[in-house]
């Protein structure tokens, strides 16, 4: 029996897969390829078949497993929007490596506030034990 995590990154690659043979169609049907278009390839690769499970699975569970999938969405969202920058051109890789760049800012502040909450909650400034 496939566990809960499983089921939900299988099914977020059938979704990947499925997305991938429906634009293999509309490439056959318009002329208009997935490969050409870098923004829409990286929505799809990066976002349906790797960020967007973790992130599920993060904000449904807690503890340390949760920010161990929120650092990895993260530096594989970067790295794929890295990647699929060099492909582009113009508008579209100014916002790929936005993308890029506030994904790894974004998780440098999380991890920041993480360390400052947890650093916060061993601070005591009771004075009336002294």
């Amino acid at each position: 029996m496939i566990d809960r995590e499983g089921r939900v990154v299988f099914g977020s690659f059938l979704a990947f897969v499925l997305l991938v043979a429906c634009s293999v169609v509309v490439e056959r049907q318009t002329g208009i390829a997935l490969r050409e278009r870098p923004l829409v390839s990286f929505l799809l690769v990066g976002g349906v078949a790797i960020a967007l499970p973790q992130l599920y699975l993060a904000y449904t569970e807690t503890g340390t497993r949760s920010r161990t999938r929120l650092r990895f969405a993260a530096v594989t969202t970067a790295v794929f929007a890295v990647a699929f920058a060099d492909d582009a051109a113009g508008v579209r890789y100014l916002l790929l490596a936005t993308i890029g760049t506030g994904t790894l800012l974004g998780l440098l502040c999380y991890e920041a506030l993480s360390g400052y909450r947890a650093v916060s909650d061993d601070v005591s400034f009771d004075l009336q034990n002294r």
